[in-house]
């Protein structure tokens, strides 16, 4: 329908990063409805590896607070969403996927009127043991080491008016070739 597709821009359009929020709780419906858009994510060879873990305990998430510089809100989000992806069931797309199922929840929650902010946890072995932040990650919620932590997004109701940011510039778009 015209008016579902407009609706789906308009929530494109509208998303932003939240980075403060109420202490309202997400209702159970809200949040299956934020996993029911992760599931519904695109996957490669439709092999499907992510795994969402939904952590509303105060203490995990104040736990998440501390993981990345970033991070400090997921304290006062009253949910976050943990995104993982098996890497023995999809090696090389796994991150795509996963990365699929985050925006898809963003868009949700968008069009929901929740704000929502992606943390990227995903590590790379070269930034040291002291930067293992999906491993803190895996031990706050107890996550098979077969299994990789591509982000948190903390959800709640932001307790301040969001500021999106535009699409990027048209310089960025380039036919046929560079």
């Amino acid at each position: 329908c015209v008016n579902c597709i407009a609706l789906m821009i308009d929530a494109i359009a509208k998303r932003a990063s939240c980075r403060a929020y109420k202490p309202d709780p997400v209702s159970e419906e809200a949040v299956t409805e934020l996993v029911h858009a992760a599931l519904c994510a695109p996957s490669a060879s439709n092999v499907r590896p992510y795994h969402v873990i939904v952590v509303r305990d105060a203490e995990k998430r104040a736990a998440f607070s501390k993981v990345h510089q970033w991070s400090g809100f997921c304290s006062q989000s009253p949910v976050v969403l943990v995104i993982c992806g098996d890497a023995e069931k999809a090696s090389h797309w796994w991150i795509e996927d996963c990365c699929a199922a985050i925006e898809n929840v963003l868009i949700q929650a968008t069009a929901m009127g929740l704000g929502t902010c992606w943390i990227g946890i995903r590590g790379n072995p070269e930034w040291g043991p002291e930067h293992d932040r999906e491993g803190t990650v895996r031990k706050i919620c107890g996550i098979p080491e077969s299994i990789r932590v591509e982000g948190l997004i903390a959800v709640g109701y932001p307790a301040t008016d969001l500021r999106t940011k535009g699409p990027a510039p048209l310089e960025n778009v380039h036919t046929e070739t560079w």
